[in-house]
């Protein structure tokens, strides 16, 4: 990694500890730059404005994202499996790290779309792109009931509303693999 991608990549690390620590309306150019130890005219080189900070953090989730959910498939488990394998935070399938993506984060990317229309539609029209392909399975209707438990699970987990006990999620992930094994084999 070269030296401008390894400053980046301590920029967004940064960013992410003080969305993490104080909150994303904590978060300010100057303290970046400060928890990064890099110049404030360094940080405004590669991040010239708090937006396009938020957009590269995100940029990062998406890309772990994608990243992991190729590498399931690479592994073998199909496409719908993959895809609840993302959501696996329990841990009952060590082989794989799941995705994490907490509260803090997730009022990060909020307040991204908040400011940032062109990007917020760009990242719409992806998922929509994603999903439209996701569904074309042999049992559409069910692939899209294991997408909306999944997203129901995460959004819960989020907010700490109606959230599960871990006994009862490590159970239903796995309900929900054995039905997406179902629709991914032919």
């Amino acid at each position: 990694m070269n030296r401008s991608n390894v400053t980046k990549q301590k920029l967004l690390d940064a960013a992410t500890e003080i969305i993490m620590d104080q909150g994303v309306h904590q978060l300010t150019l100057d303290e970046v730059a400060k928890t990064a130890g890099v110049s404030k005219g360094g940080l405004l080189y590669h991040y010239p404005s708090k937006e396009t900070l938020l957009t590269a953090i995100v940029e990062r989730l998406q890309t772990e994202q994608n990243e992991l959910y190729e590498s399931l498939q690479q592994d073998g488990y199909g496409p719908v499996e993959a895809f609840v394998r993302l959501f696996d935070e329990t841990r009952l399938y060590p082989e794989h790290s799941p995705l994490e993506i907490d509260a803090e984060k997730m009022i990060a990317f909020l307040t991204l779309f908040a400011v940032e229309q062109d990007y917020a539609e760009r990242w719409k029209n992806d998922l929509d792109t994603f999903f439209k392909q996701f569904q074309q399975t042999k049992d559409p209707v069910e692939t899209m009931i294991i997408r909306y438990a999944l997203e129901g699970m995460m959004m819960s987990e989020h907010f700490n509303v109606g959230v599960p006990p871990t006994e009862l999620k490590q159970q239903i992930i796995a309900r929900l693999i054995e039905r997406a094994r179902n629709i991914d084999t032919t």
